[in-house]
């Protein structure tokens, strides 16, 4: 190449309108540095344009095409109208800086004085880019600043999550969808694999859909947008983390501890046979998660299940363990049974309104429907898409319709919390009234599926700290759900729903339901004539007395009136409803075992009437 003929490529680049609108079009720009090449004398080899790209960095097309040229050695000079055409960045500019060395290439600029053909040149080329560093980084800042408001007002930018919904464009829980979300979560919790959930909504065609990946799972899973919170830049070194920034769909609570139970099961990954409790019994004395282990009879074929800690050499049978929750067990399905059948109507008869909500989506999703049938009789769209949208579209439309027809079945629901109460209360006494219904129940839990006990153990427990002395099996701490407790405390603190403690037992070792906000005297004698007057339809007799404990919350102690009594309830008594009096003042209520007995052997063959209050 003639090293006394300039051969040039022009650069040209514009991001925004606003360039285009100050005289920083494409067009503009070429016509002007193709007159300054001629003035110039280069002769032009090619023009390469960027449109609509930052200048942040050096990853565009057209710039590295330009580079190239100049390592091939096609070219020996860059022309451009302004630096900052080219890059804005200090570290980039004095990476082309050196690439221009190396090949023997020279830049021109034609609206400022930077170019490597002078001195002075070089050193505008530095001091400009400074320049355009520094405004990046301004620019930058804003841009987050901005953000951060924006995420902070709900207004995610990402695309809208299963389970949410915009509204004016902030992110909110989609009431057609949520439930998909929160039942994910706890099917996990019960034991269930990203592949098995998936599985189950495959066969159940969940959004109308029968291609649910485990990968899809274990993004839901995994997505802090769930639980309120938000993650910017998630793959980037310096993520940021923002909370609490969307209503949440499950609680933080629950979220964790799915997050939890994933790193337990990487470390303890079983799948050749379905054991209770997986990831669940603790060593007491070197706090080590027990693995199983099971052995089969040669003759019966019967399988036996243990668990062993590695550490300690100890070895526990299943079925023992088993044995020793199961009334643990029966109690929180009976707590989760009444929840079900009557605290949830109680709570959605508090909740606000929303089915005039509800009939506007429907009119929404109707209109849906007819596009999309409009839209495939045109052949706009094709045969697949079709059917796929058109199921989501009715799998949403019959989700409404369920919850108009549930929210209409609790209008007229008109409990009280104590009402409530008085089920829970009843619901025991029955226990007495009717043992062989009550061991019928425990029964039937034991003969139940190996996969069902896994799934029930799965739901409320977290986990449990087992010792062994001798022969015998102790389960020293059993740890529940915080999901669960959550769930139970957050139904109280919102809408009243009862919430019992457990803090003494009676003499048989069985926990005492002590509920959870106190009551004056009279309130207490009000609540005890009540559930009287429901029991006493049964023939039952209550009797109520006023006690207090020990200082060391330990024990109470009182003087029954009958031979045989049953402590049901214990209230905690304050006249300014809360528990700052010096001594713990208590309200008693037990069922007399022998009214029980009466009723029972004079009970007449028909349903049980207790609960109908």
């Amino acid at each position: 190449m003639d090293e006394k003929k300039k051969i040039a490529d022009i650069y040209i680049r514009v991001s925004t309108l606003d360039q285009a609108r100050e005289g920083f079009s494409l067009p503009e720009q070429k016509e002007k540095l193709i007159e300054f090449c001629k003035s110039k004398g280069y002769e032009i080899h090619a023009i390469y344009a960027d449109e609509g790209i930052s200048a942040k960095d050096d990853k565009r097309p057209a710039y590295q095409q330009m580079i190239n040229d100049i390592k091939n050695g096609t070219v020996n000079v860059i022309v451009a109208l302004k630096l900052d055409r080219l890059t804005r960045s200090v570290y980039d500019v004095e990476k082309l800086m050196k690439l221009l060395e190396k090949y023997g290439c020279d830049l021109d600029c034609k609206d400022d004085d930077s170019n490597t053909l002078t001195s002075t040149g070089r050193m505008c080329i530095r001091l400009t880019t400074a320049f355009s560093q520094n405004e990046i980084e301004r620019c930058s800042e804003r841009t987050k600043f901005g953000m951060v408001g924006a995420v902070k007002a709900g207004h995610i930018p990402n695309r809208t999550p299963i389970g949410f919904k915009r509204i004016d464009k902030k992110l909110v829980p989609d009431e057609l969808t949520k439930d998909i979300i929160i039942r994910m979560y706890d099917l996990y919790l019960e034991g269930k694999s990203y592949q098995g959930i998936a599985n189950i909504y495959n066969q159940e065609e969940v959004l109308g859909r029968t291609n649910w990946l485990d990968s899809t799972i274990q993004k839901i899973m995994t997505n802090e947008l769930y639980k309120g919170d938000f993650v910017h830049g998630k793959r980037t070194k310096h993520p940021q983390y923002y909370e609490d920034v969307v209503e949440p769909i499950v609680s933080k609570e629950k979220w964790n501890a799915c997050q939890y139970q994933t790193k337990r099961n990487a470390r303890h990954y079983e799948r050749t046979a379905t054991y209770l409790f997986t990831n669940k019994l603790k060593c007491s004395v070197c706090g080590n998660f027990l693995g199983g282990k099971a052995t089969t009879k040669r003759k019966s074929g019967k399988k036996y299940y243990y668990y062993k800690c590695e550490k300690c050499r100890t070895n526990y049978k299943e079925d023992t363990i088993r044995d020793g929750l199961l009334l643990q067990l029966y109690d929180l399905i009976r707590k989760d049974n009444l929840i079900n059948k009557y605290y949830t109507p109680f709570i959605k008869h508090k909740q606000e309104d929303i089915t005039k909500d509800y009939k506007t989506e429907l009119k929404g999703l109707e209109k849906q429907e007819e596009r999309i049938k409009c839209a495939y009789l045109n052949g706009v769209v094709k045969m697949n898409e079709f059917d796929n949208e058109l199921k989501s579209i009715r799998y949403k439309i019959d989700n409404i319709n369920k919850k108009i027809k549930e929210i209409k079945q609790c209008e007229n629901f008109n409990f009280t919390t104590n009402d409530l109460l008085i089920l829970e209360d009843t619901e025991t006494i029955d226990t007495f009234v009717n043992p062989d219904i009550f061991l019928t129940n425990i029964l039937n839990l034991t003969n139940a599926s190996r996969e069902e006990m896994k799934r029930i153990i799965g739901t409320y427990i977290d986990n449990i700290e087992v010792n062994k002395v001798g022969d015998k099996i102790e389960l020293l701490n059993i740890v529940y759900r915080k999901s669960f407790l959550t769930d139970l405390v957050n139904y109280h603190n919102n809408y009243g729903v009862p919430y019992n403690f457990n803090i003494f037992s009676d003499e048989k070792g069985f926990k005492i339901p002590m509920n959870h906000e106190a009551k004056t005297s009279l309130e207490a004698k009000e609540y005890f004539n009540k559930l009287q007057d429901v029991v006493s339809k049964n023939s039952l007799k209550l009797n109520y007395y006023e006690t207090e404990a020990d200082s060391k919350l330990e024990d109470i102690s009182f003087e029954p009136n009958g031979d045989y009594e049953q402590i049901l309830r214990l209230i905690v008594l304050s006249d300014s409803k809360n528990y700052n009096d010096k001594t713990l003042r208590l309200g008693v209520i037990t069922l007399d075992l022998e009214s029980a007995l009466y009723s029972r052997l004079n009970r007449k063959e028909q349903p049980n009437e207790l609960c109908n209050i």
